[in-house]
């Protein structure tokens, strides 16, 4: 996905406070350059450059257990087109894009996961517990300097 980086709205702090492998399919009903797939038998929601696919993503998100947001830059301008690699507690990775964000949505099994993203040569990670009913969120920032 090759999207535009755009200037992080309000909807990005209502989405989450409420709540190296291709994707192998696409919803043909989202907007324009949201997709939806499956990863090694995980579906997950990639967009966000645009209002109508935050509004889009959103309204998509409750069967997704991870939300993940990418951005950059003093004013957190959305970033796109970052490496995604998810690991397990045993460090097998269990998903992977080579293109996500600026949003990025993943249901996982309940668990314990480390998230390393790369954008612009850096890379940025953190752990999240994904547990049952209650989706986990993480929010990933590379200053301009620094992508």
């Amino acid at each position: 996905m090759n999207t535009p980086r755009i200037a992080f709205t309000a909807s990005l702090a209502a989405m989450l406070g409420g709540a190296f492998t291709v994707a192998s399919a696409r919803d043909l009903s989202a907007s324009a350059d949201v997709v939806r797939g499956s990863v090694a038998h995980h579906a997950y929601q990639n967009g966000g450059a645009s209002q109508s696919q935050v509004s889009d993503l959103r309204h998509h998100m409750e069967p997704y257990d991870l939300h993940l947001a990418f951005s950059e830059g003093k004013h957190n301008a959305y970033a796109a087109d970052v490496k995604l690699r998810i690991t397990d507690a045993r460090g097998r990775e269990v998903f992977g894009l080579k293109d996500a964000g600026p949003l990025t949505d993943v249901n996982l099994p309940a668990g314990r996961y480390r998230v390393m993203a790369e954008f612009g040569g850096v890379r940025r990670g953190g752990s999240v517990d994904v547990k049952p009913g209650q989706p986990a969120s993480l929010y990933l920032h590379w200053p301009r300097d620094a992508a």
